[in-house]
């Protein structure tokens, strides 16, 4: 089939608008589902960027991009898929979802992109989250089935058949990984080449990486967002703006350069794994949750001084006065998967009864059921000091369910992600990092919450709280009880970073 595709801006846009509302002649023209969504969200995303330049100062704009950004971005939308007599079909249309996060998947693990297009892709070659991979591969669907993660929702797949976990609708995550990029942002490797700097405390940033595309549907489209690479390098690094190393001109040019490179590269990938499969679907560029048009507003996040949030939360774990290797902090990761359970194994959710009863979730009667998405942790780029860095990502279905309440197109802030790394100045002591669930939902769920209620805010608070401390306590007791070396239970805080 061949291929088809539509790129909307805004006068494109405006130009759609007048002939599908107006016509040409006396009969109107009704736009598609999708054609409609895409106007809708458009026009919201439009006002919503107004709204935030209120009030910028040319010197308070953001220095990249177009100038503003959002936590995510909407990047193609494909239409439903009908029956016979024309309307939706429920089933198909998410199973085309699946389809979809395959091709992609298949697409990231099996095409060399630098050596195919070098004008577009300046880095390393992009591979598929949870693969370690040549770079030109031959995977089927039932290969990369494995590293595509399902998010629940409190949706059915079908709303004429009664909810049941068969026919809970979940969101497709893909996520993708560049080593060149990531071990920019770590520190391991110069921002700005030979002349520049490394990233200051880079590898505690290790829980911001990797990168998710989604994929979800509802009644009018198909709809394929990613976490907006412009988000991960600014509100989950925002004291590098104002380190030393910004004096640094290569450093600081590259640094500002580098959001805005690595969103295209993955927006390239997304259109050319759909364009070689002869998809057809819309081409967008829409901004999606809250839009940060002024450095300020991006700096306020992690301000801890003015009701900002630490966007990470790190512990360091002392064992028995042995050297730790990175093959070490990855037995470790694999040891909490093991206590946490995973969605491979028959236990998924059900952990042993002591730990259950230590859950703050399970005090108060809520059964989280807490997992990893993952049978095994993910490998991010490290120091030559610590190695590699291991990514747990822990997801509970009761939790997650709640948190896309707000829109299905927040689930790249999912799921909740643990960093295992040897700590870099003792290699002694492994450090444990979370991704900060007050910061999460205060910076990537802001437009969600601004909806609420005080009372539903009031039950956020609690979940947010409840997630924090189960996930402490599952690693504090894995690291208790299942570490080879000498129990590790206790732990100190460690702020390596001052917000």
């Amino acid at each position: 089939m061949k291929t088809q595709t539509k790129l909307l801006g805004s006068l494109a846009l405006s130009a759609l608008l007048m002939i599908g509302m107006t016509g040409c002649d006396s009969d109107d023209e009704v736009l598609s589902s999708d054609a409609q969504a895409i106007a809708d969200l458009t026009a919201a995303s439009e006002a919503a960027i107004t709204d935030s330049l209120i009030g910028v100062t040319p010197e308070d704009v953001i220095p990249f991009g177009d100038g503003s950004f959002s936590p995510y971005e909407l990047v193609a939308v494909f239409p439903t898929v009908k029956d016979e007599n024309g309307d939706l079909n429920h089933t198909a249309t998410y199973a085309k979802v699946a389809e979809l996060a395959n091709t992609f998947a298949k697409h990231v693990a099996n095409v060399d992109e630098p050596a195919s297009d070098s004008d577009t892709f300046k880095s390393v070659n992009w591979i598929l989250g949870g693969t370690e991979l040549p770079t030109v591969n031959a995977l089927g669907d039932a290969d990369v089935a494995h590293h595509i993660l399902g998010i629940p929702t409190k949706l059915p797949i079908d709303p004429s058949v009664a909810m049941s976990p068969a026919n809970t609708k979940k969101v497709k995550v893909v996520e993708v990984c560049n080593s060149g990029y990531a071990g920019q942002a770590l520190g391991k490797s110069n921002v700005g080449g030979t002349d520049g700097a490394l990233v200051p405390y880079g590898v505690y940033h290790n829980t911001a990486l990797p990168c998710e595309v989604t994929i979800h549907n509802d009644e009018d489209a198909i709809y394929v967002n990613m976490l907006n690479p412009e988000t991960i390098f600014t509100l989950f690094f925002t004291e590098v703006f104002s380190a030393s190393e910004m004096e640094n001109l290569n450093f600081k040019e590259a640094m500002l350069a580098l959001p805005s490179q690595v969103k295209s590269e993955i927006t390239a990938m997304i259109y050319n794994a759909f364009d070689t499969a002869g998809e057809t679907y819309t081409k967008t560029g829409i901004k999606m949750g809250t839009v940060y048009s002024s450095m300020t507003k991006v700096l306020a996040t992690t301000d801890t001084g003015n009701n900002g949030s630490e966007p990470y939360r790190h512990y360091i774990y002392s064992g028995d006065g042995t050297a730790f290797t990175s093959t070490d902090a990855k037995t470790i990761a694999a040891n909490i998967i093991t206590v946490m359970t995973s969605d491979e194994e028959g236990t998924t959710g059900v952990q042993e009864a002591d730990l259950l009863a230590l859950l703050p979730s399970t005090v108060i009667g809520v059964t989280p059921s807490w997992r990893s998405g993952r049978l095994e942790p993910l490998k991010v780029p490290g120091t030559v000091a610590n190695g590699a860095s291991w990514i747990i990502e822990a997801c509970s279905p009761t939790y997650a369910k709640e948190a896309l309440t707000t829109g299905e197109f927040h689930t790249a802030a999912l799921p909740c992600e643990i960093a295992v790394f040897v700590d870099p100045s003792d290699n002694t002591k492994i450090e444990v990092s979370f991704l900060n669930p007050e910061f999460m939902f205060g910076a990537m769920f802001a437009d969600g919450l601004a909806n609420m209620t005080t009372e539903e805010v009031d039950a956020f608070n609690i979940i947010i709280d409840n997630i924090n401390g189960d996930l402490k306590t599952i690693v504090d007791y894995a690291m208790e009880h299942n570490v080879s070396a000498a129990n590790m239970g206790a732990n100190e805080v460690h702020r390596p970073i001052a917000y």
